[in-house]
């Protein structure tokens, strides 16, 4: 029989006389009593389960047992051999020894303490009170085991046993009683007689008993040992986002999301818990259902010499090729304890992706569509005509020089002319649609799943770019008759195309404000060769296509009760394609110039098996589940580029063969080898005390011979001290209180494939023969980098879990960092790649609060708040200054830092800018002590608030975005001041005489002293400027149709909503946004609106 395990969620004070029947029930007042006549048991055991025993009873007798499980345990092992004997006769001998008593009632016999000097068949009770047996279910019958039944208002209750069972003795008429369990929705009935209560209890998720999605496993937030956060498909449903990670941002505490580009498809920088290693990598890993997927870009890096494909920071970003309407829910795996069991792949944390299963039910079709439009949100303020020219005038003279005539934007140009720049470069309305539908259905052995979408985005550019995905997914699950054996089979497609610039034309918003026209009798305008049009840019475009197959299959087979032998197979192929097209059209006539283009392929194929052998099983008053299991996983990657140039028709330039020339840019190959050993065993003992330990022995083909291999583990434990006796009768009013401590060792192998080899390339011919010269040598002790995690965790629930509070400390160090170590020029190499005694240290806070701040039939009002501050170092570096790091890290401080001069403010005499002369020669030299102060750069805090509000059929959820970051100061991204260069408005406050104060330097066309000054600037510590923000990150009402009309369409539902992304922002950064403040202009993530409608039939 199948059944469920489960736990209270009721009030301490409820628990404290479950263990105990009321013995004064019975009186001498007899009833008449049911006698089993004719009822024989025939049966021989050795060590039978005294509940399978009574199993046996039910089956020849049809006679059903109910007792309390703590004075009669049904785990207890009997020996037993009756032949055709009568049940009274059998239940003496089960019962005497005991001290117990029984009687019949109908098809039940009720098994009860013994009074001294009572018969050994007990009495019926008295008619003022009663015995209630009764059995708690699911819907669908199935018995929930350990729900808890208590008499409303009082202490006197019970627990259900295996079958869902349970007895209260001594209760009166029309007395109510409470029944809850874990996951259901708490029930209230009244007791009229003594017949056999049934009772069926609906599921009811609440913050505690929500199941997460763990590693290798589920788990619900109740009784994890570990770190765990997630966000559901009704969180991404209400963003108009294509990326999956945006869709978490200001959701997860502890991970840090920012985007480097507002362009469709650019990269995500994704950090969790800080950044741990030196050199190698700091991306977390990636699952999607069981498969390892990839979380680097195949972008071919030397595709684009005009500023890089996709945006001036040259990357893509692989999750884009997950349809986002598929995920079921992404769960975050933190600590060691969540971790751990991956071993070297988790070291930086894991990001666990669900896709949508098939469901049983009949057919049902969900069809969804959005189209909207997107936005600059804010706009940075330049200067115009009139302010730019004074600049350009007043810096020729502060120079004591006039303007010549290759000084175009003021000697032939004409003076009146103003062109807005920014408005022409990013100006434009984007628009975006989204179509989205679903087919799933089945019966209880087979369900299906099939989905498919297609959506489109351009941008705020002019023309047509634009960003195009289509994908397609089916889900199988089978479940044999016996339900034994379970196939879950999945497929997915995706297919992407971006068409965009190739460099980010934000670059060009500096173009002067009086440049000529940018077209001329249809042409692009070159003003005799004076003009560096920005729209020629516009004609030098980069094209990926990109397309990802991710199959997986899921076989399982129960092969004894608590026994399971699985199997996740899995298989990913990412491919990408790039060209970027130079047409003639985009030069200046004048030069003659051929066209040409360049062209990147790249693949990763990746394999994995994972085989697991899970073993339940209810050990003494806990519950027991180990897991083994082995890993095999391969990826091949390759990548190649060429440059074809010499095209004389701008129509072939997509074709590689029709160049005159081609040369090869690059080419590589990479196997990666991974396998590994794990295991998990997890015991919880009656819901109060919780430990898991995880271990899992790696080999990967990264390291040399005699390094491949390591070992990895960790244990958490957990205590949910709210059961305990006197925490409920002391603090009544706390409904949960769980305190949670983890430690393990993970590490890390995201470096380059063979980099303990040795390496060689080709040199120039000698004597018409070619060479070899070495570029590497061999390193056999190149090893593992190690993390030492460690974790403390406070959970609270109040007003019966309405109110949860989470608080965690994490602290981390990651030492033996594989690093650049400088050699002695001797040896004929600047260095060599090796294992380091330096040590990166992550601390942190976390916190989370969730209330339900209203909740009644028609009105409801939730709010989720957390904040993360973390706090990143590093502690050791042994001989620093010697290293090439020097000149990026400083002990003791974080490694997201900058190093440079210390600005002391504009000089009042001179108007340049002055910094801190520390080593007192007179002079300012980058790299010597002068170039020694730090400033922080990232995040500082960070967090989010949602509110979700629910009024009959209307729905509102608004989600605030809040980051305390320092980030490159805006001003100071541009050419200096005074120069062929517009600038923001806040140069116009500038030194201008002696005496003066202002905050920027006099202006100047190129004076050495004032350049000099304004590139130390460029590198000191006042380039790093506050850029926190608050915003509204997301927005979302929409309206549920009344269902009395969607019957009379024959619909199930239809939903109505509308959605904003990036709606506004308050901060004190003078850019277009602060969060891709870079050192350089980027095009910023857009403010976005979206109106759309869902069908289900």
């Amino acid at each position: 029989m199948q059944k469920y395990d489960c736990r209270s969620l009721l009030m301490s004070y409820k628990f404290l006389f479950s263990l105990f029947f009321a013995l004064a029930v019975l009186s001498p007042g007899l009833k008449a009593q049911y006698k089993p006549v004719g009822k024989r048991i025939s049966f021989v055991g050795k060590n039978v389960r005294l509940a399978d025993f009574f199993n046996v009873v039910w089956d020849q007798t049809h006679m059903q047992a109910f007792y309390n499980d703590e004075q009669l345990s049904s785990e207890e092992r009997i020996t037993v051999e009756f032949r055709r004997e009568p049940l009274d006769n059998v239940l003496a001998f089960l019962l005497r020894k005991k001290q117990l008593t029984w009687y019949y009632r109908e098809e039940t016999f009720v098994i009860l303490p013994k009074k001294p000097g009572e018969p050994d068949l007990g009495q019926m009770p008295d008619e003022a009170t009663m015995s209630i047996p009764g059995v708690v279910t699911d819907k669908s019958g199935i018995p929930l085991q350990n729900a808890t039944v208590v008499v409303k208002g009082g202490r006197r209750g019970a627990s259900t046993s295996e079958a869902g069972k349970f007895l209260l003795s001594g209760i009166r008429k029309k007395t109510f009683l409470s029944i809850s369990c874990i996951g259901y929705a708490p029930k209230d009935v009244q007791v009229f007689d003594d017949d056999t209560l049934k009772v069926q209890l609906t599921p009811a998720v609440t913050g505690l008993d929500e199941v997460l999605v763990i590693a290798y496993g589920t788990s619900t937030r109740r009784n994890l040992t570990g770190a765990v956060s997630e966000v559901t498909s009704k969180d991404i449903a209400q963003q108009p986002v294509s990326d999956p990670l945006l869709a978490m941002q200001g959701r997860i505490p502890g991970l840090s999301i920012t985007q480097t580009s507002g362009l469709p498809g650019a990269e995500v920088k994704v950090e969790l818990r800080g950044r741990n290693s030196i050199a190698a990598g700091n991306n977390p890993l990636y699952i999607v259902d069981g498969i390892p997927f990839p979380g680097t870009a195949l972008t071919f890096n030397n595709i684009a010499t005009e500023g890089g494909p996709i945006s001036a920071l040259g990357a893509s970003n692989p999750l884009n090729m997950i349809n986002i309407a598929d995920i079921a829910s992404i769960d975050v795996l933190k600590d060691a304890d969540a971790t751990a069991i991956y071993g070297s792949r988790g070291a930086n944390g894991v990001i666990l992706i669900t896709t949508k299963t098939a469901k049983q039910g009949r057919m049902k079709v969900d069809a969804n569509i959005y189209s909207g439009v997107g936005a600059m949100g804010h706009s940075a303020s330049y200067l115009n005509t009139q302010q730019y020219l004074q600049m350009r005038r007043e810096a020729f003279k502060n120079d004591k020089t006039t303007p010549q005539p290759s000084d175009y934007d003021i000697a032939l140009w004409d003076t009146t002319h103003y062109t807005d720049w920014q408005k022409e470069l990013l100006g434009k309305t984007a628009k975006i649609t989204d179509g989205q539908i679903a087919f799933s259905g089945g019966d209880s052995t087979i369900q299906a799943r099939i989905s498919g979408g297609y959506r489109r985005e351009s941008t705020i550019y002019p023309g047509n770019f634009n960003y195009q995905k289509a994908s397609g997914r089916i889900n199988l699950n089978m479940l044999s008759r016996d339900k034994r054996f379970k196939l879950t089979l999945g497929a997915s497609y995706v297919a992407d195309k971006n068409f965009l610039p190739a460099r980010d034309m934000s670059e060009f918003i500096g173009t002067p404000p009086t440049a000529p026209a940018i077209y001329k009798d249809g042409q692009l305008n070159w003003e005799d060769g004076t003009f560096e049009n920005p729209m020629a840019s516009f004609l030098k475009t980069y094209n990926a296509k990109t397309s990802n197959l991710l199959t997986n299959a899921v076989l399982s087979y129960n092969i004894l009760p608590g026994l399971q032998v699985k199997a996740n197979i899995g298989y990913n192929l990412m491919e990408m394609h790039e060209v970027q097209p130079n047409p003639i059209a985009a030069f200046n006539p004048a030069y003659n110039q051929l066209g040409y283009s360049f062209f990147g392929n790249g693949s990763s194929k990746s394999l994995s098996i994972e085989p697991q052998l899970i073993y339940k099983r209810s050990v003494a008053k806990g519950e027991l589940e180990i897991l083994v299991g082995t890993t095999y996983q391969q990826e091949i990657r390759s990548q190649d580029g060429f440059y074809a140039f010499g095209y004389a028709n701008d129509d072939l330039l997509e074709t590689m063969t029709a160049a005159s020339s081609i040369q090869k840019l690059g080419e590589s190959y990479y196997k990666y080898h991974y396998n590994a050993l794990f295991g998990r065993i997890n015991y919880n003992w009656e819901g109060k005390y919780i430990i898991n330990l995880t271990g899992r022995r790696d080999g990967s083909s990264r390291f040399g011979p005699g390094r491949q291999l390591a070992n990895f583990g960790s244990v958490g434990a957990a205590w949910i001290f709210s059961r305990e006796h006197w925490v409920e009768n002391t603090l009544p009013f706390l409904s949960f209180g769980k305190l949670r401590a983890s430690y393990g060792r993970t590490g890390n192998d995201q470096i380059a494939d063979y980099g303990y080899y040795a390496s060689y390339s080709t040199s120039p011919p000698y004597a018409g023969l070619g060479g070899l010269s070495p570029t590497r040598l061999y390193n056999p002790n190149y090893g593992w980098e190690l993390s030492n995690k460690a974790e403390v965790g406070l959970e609270l629930g109040f007003r019966q879990d309405q109110v949860l509070f989470r608080a965690s400390y994490y602290h981390n160090r990651s030492s033996n960092q594989l690093v650049r170590y400088p050699l002695s020029g001797l040896s004929g190499f600047d260095f060599i790649i090796d294992n380091y005694p330096a040590v990166v240290q992550n601390t942190g806070w976390e916190f989370e609060l969730n209330t339900v701040n209203v909740k009644h039939k028609h009105f409801s009002w939730n709010t989720n708040f957390n904040i993360s501050i973390p706090n990143n170092k590093l502690l050791a570096f042994p001989n620093l200054e010697n290293s090439p790091y020097n000149n990026y890290f400083t002990v003791g401080q974080p490694l997201n830092i900058i190093k440079g001069f210390h600005y002391k403010g504009v000089n009042d005499k001179t108007g340049f800018y002055e910094f801190e002369d520390v080593d007192g020669d007179g002079k300012i030299i980058a790299y010597t002590k002068d170039y020694n102060y730090t400033k922080r750069t990232g995040s500082i805090f960070y967090g989010g608030v949602q509110n979700s509000l629910h009024y009959k059929g209307w729905q509102l959820d608004a989600l605030f975005q809040f980051v305390k970051q320092n980030r490159y100061n805006f001003l100071y991204t541009h050419l200096m001041p005074g120069m062929v260069d517009n600038q923001p408005v806040e140069v116009l406050g500038r030194w201008q005489a002696a005496g003066n104060h202002n905050g920027m330097q006099q202006f100047s066309q190129m004076l050495e002293n004032a350049y000099t000054a304004y590139l130390n600037m460029q590198r000191s510590d006042a380039v790093i400027a506050d850029a926190s923000y608050a915003r509204l990150k997301n927005l979302s009402l929409s309206y549920h149709l009344p269902e009395k009309w969607m019957h009379s369409a024959h619909l199930q539902s239809t939903r109505v909503y509308l959605q904003g992304q990036n709606l506004f922002t308050i901060t004190r950064y003078k850019g277009r946004d602060p969060e891709v403040a870079g050192d350089h202009e980027i095009y910023p993530p857009l403010r976005i609106w979206t109106l759309g409608l869902q069908l289900v039939l």
